[in-house]
């Protein structure tokens, strides 16, 4: 026994769908619907809107700020030095001092936070600090183990514990101090006259170089309460500058001439990224005129204005099918 049981598909007129035993439903098309399917692209092409994600253009818009903070930033201080050392020469650079040393201090707000200490642009991640820490050495020698309660106070107070195995190498202490000063946003690493050097985020350095504290367990440090620690951040190209005062001499000029070198090496790089960025941009640059919109549009109108009718249709047919009773069915097949 056959059934027929009229449907209308998305984009077809009514025709049978014929149910046969022990098969599924087949879904007829007509030649003529394949034949307009085929011809009609998918809605909405990836040309039409991007080429890549919205997520990625939003990424974009952050990659163009900041490189054109770094690049300004980066510009104004090569042009401040230049005057600088030009005044400087004749004796008269107190004034330019100044100025520049007013600079420096708004790096990280002028830059937005894209330049470091040493004028390194840092588009993909944050500017560091690196600095040393007076009684950190002892950790890094072999000697008994010790539990150590590391203390970062200021606006809120963070704790963090770490247990320094006994007879441990120096690389060994510092995987066990990294693990417990990683909390703290903290990281060391061996330097290459084989001393400790920690970096922090920039941001978090004013908190870090006043209120950092440790208590052990009587052996290097003292259990009975917390000792300050006192870090030191290690010299930059933006102390040697600030340090260039009305003096001018052979290691002021020396120390100038580099950071000018530096800062061209960086512009440089940063030159290189926008040529990227911009060939990103003319890859992601639309083909489409204005009349192609309008048929687009178009066409979206239409299935939006039909999409009500043939989901009532469909509503109908699988609300049908789901009232038919198991006994029904079961004859049907039989």
């Amino acid at each position: 026994m056959q059934v027929g049981l009229k449907a209308s598909s998305l984009t077809t007129t009514p025709s049978p769908v014929k149910t046969t035993p022990g098969a599924a439903s087949p879904i007829i098309r007509t030649e003529r619907v394949d034949t307009a399917r085929r011809g009609t692209p998918a809605f909405p092409e990836s040309a039409l809107l991007s080429r890549r994600p919205l997520r990625y253009n939003v990424q974009l818009n952050q990659q163009l700020t900041a490189v054109q903070k770094a690049e300004n930033f980066l510009s104004e201080t090569e042009n401040q030095l230049l005057v600088l050392r030009h005044q400087a020469m004749r004796g008269n650079g107190e004034e330019q001092t100044a100025t520049v040393k007013s600079l420096l201090q708004q790096r990280s707000r002028l830059s937005g936070g894209t330049v470091d200490r040493n004028f390194n642009v840092t588009l993909q991640q944050k500017s560091k600090v690196s600095f040393s820490l007076p009684g950190m050495e002892k950790l890094l020698e072999q000697a008994p183990g010790e539990t150590l309660v590391f203390a970062l106070g200021g606006s809120k107070r963070e704790l963090t514990a770490v247990a320094i195995p006994a007879q441990s190498t120096p690389r060994q202490a510092l995987v066990h101090l990294n693990v417990g000063l990683g909390r703290l946003g903290i990281h060391a690493s061996i330097g290459g006259d084989g001393s400790a050097v920690f970096q922090v985020d920039e941001s978090r350095w004013a908190r870090v170089s006043q209120h950092l504290s440790v208590r052990g367990e009587g052996q290097q440090f003292p259990s009975e309460a917390f000792t300050l620690l006192a870090p030191r951040a290690l010299d930059s190209r933006e102390d040697d500058i600030r340090q260039i005062g009305s003096q001018w001499d052979r290691g002021a000029s020396g120390k100038l001439q580099q950071t000018l070198e530096q800062i061209t090496r960086e512009r440089g790089k940063l030159h290189q990224h926008q040529e990227r960025v911009s060939a990103r941009i003319q890859d992601m640059a639309t083909t489409y005129g204005s009349r192609d919109a309008l048929e687009t549009a178009r066409a979206l109108g239409d299935v939006l204005a039909n999409s009500g009718k043939q989901y009532g249709v469909l509503s109908q047919a699988l609300a049908a099918q789901g009232n038919i009773s198991l006994s029904t069915v079961k004859n049907l097949l039989e």
